[in-house]
């Protein structure tokens, strides 16, 4: 036995506490049980020995935890199983949660509360993780000193997305006809939303879409230049590069800009971009099985679009309403816009005049629609829907 070369044993108990304690009981068996010999060999004390042959006998060999066995200001089980139940569902940060828990369930719980709590629960909540997009270079566009309604993003959204909804929800819109296509525009300042509905993606309808927005904010007082944001949707232009021109020319007829983004960039729209979840999970998954036909469709957005702009929280804008923010920067708007109606562009592009369809870029109707103020414009509109 004294051949045998010494166990290094606090550098096998760095490694693994309970391979250290292995070896222990082993030279313990080949030393017939001898607890005074088997310490000298090891070069540990008898305790250690004994803890091994105790730790055996409780059929775990591994270090105990050394966390605390009784938290005396721990969350009660029932409260966290809410707070993680709320997580999973709806997927809100922490002071949306805390927000959620006052208003549903009158529970009074911290931000870093919940945060631990969440963190503690993580490997069973399972939500999707966010796959960040790639970044490029894009032109300067200062999102966060701009005045409301000086940067407006604009996007078409595909309502029946099988990522979003559920195969029932997608048949019950096709099975009632409604629109499957969303228009959108949001101010990046004050989170301030428009939407209108459409049967199809079309390049009138973008024209159409283009001029609701102007028409709306002009009539209500938002008198300097608005810089729009666009993706390479062909509803926006896309790759014609004639499209773009002539957009353009429109826009600045009415003191607007187009910025169209780099190509398969959706971060450049970022704000829009995420609020379209806010829809899926705070309008068409809950609300769109009770919705028959297009009339309560109108009312249904009516409604969801005065909920997001007037009454829902942002955490975007400091947990303030898109509503309440532009008062505050702009209290010379007319309150009035606030009740903003979602209209649906494709009878309003075909009905209003013979300008609509490609041909309205021309340059003989570009001087034609110069000539129009914002409220013939905006009544014109109002009329057709």
């Amino acid at each position: 036995m004294n051949d045998i070369t010494p166990l290094d044993y606090e550098e096998l108990r760095s490694i693994s506490p309970k391979a250290a304690r292995q070896a222990i009981l082993q030279i313990l068996r080949s030393n017939k049980g001898n607890v005074s010999q088997t310490a000298r060999m090891v070069g540990i004390t008898r305790r250690t020995v004994y803890k091994a042959m105790s730790k055996r006998e409780g059929g775990d060999l591994d270090d105990d935890s050394r966390a605390p066995k009784v938290v005396h200001n721990k969350t009660p089980q029932e409260i966290e199983q809410k707070v993680v139940t709320l997580k999973a569902k709806t997927n809100y940060g922490p002071l949306r949660l805390k927000e959620e828990l006052e208003a549903v369930y009158k529970i009074s719980l911290s931000e870093h509360t919940i945060r631990n709590i969440v963190r503690r629960n993580r490997e069973i909540i399972k939500n999707k993780k966010h796959k960040p997009h790639k970044k490029g270079p894009r032109p300067f566009v200062d999102w966060y000193s701009a005045r409301p309604f000086e940067i407006v993003q604009v996007d078409l959204k595909y309502i029946v997305d099988q990522k979003a909804l559920s195969l029932a929800q997608i048949d019950h819109i096709h099975a009632h006809k409604l629109p499957i296509y969303q228009w959108s525009a949001m101010d990046v300042n004050t989170r301030f939303k428009l939407i209108a509905y459409s049967d199809e993606k079309s390049w009138t309808n973008g024209l159409t879409w283009f001029l609701w927005i102007i028409s709306w904010l002009r009539s209500h007082g938002v008198s300097h230049q608005i810089i729009f944001t666009v993706d390479h949707g062909i509803e926006f232009g896309g790759k014609s590069w004639y499209k773009i021109t002539e957009l353009r020319k429109l826009l600045s007829g009415f003191g607007c800009k187009l910025i169209q983004n780099h190509l398969k960039h959706p971060e450049e729209n970022a704000h829009l971009e995420r609020s379209h979840r806010t829809d899926d999970d705070e309008f068409y998954i809950p609300r769109i099985l009770k919705i028959n036909n297009r009339q309560d469709l109108f009312a249904e957005a009516f409604n969801y679009l005065y909920y997001y702009n007037a009454v829902r929280k942002h955490s975007g804008i400091n947990r303030d309403t898109p509503v309440r923010r532009l008062q505050n920067l702009e209290p010379l708007l007319d309150a009035k816009i606030k009740y903003v109606p979602p209209l649906i562009l494709d009878n309003l592009a075909v009905d209003l005049g013979p300008w609509s369809g490609y041909h309205l870029l021309a340059q003989h109707h570009f001087f034609q629609w110069q000539s129009l103020t914002n409220e013939t414009l905006f009544f014109s509109l109002l009329r057709f829907q």
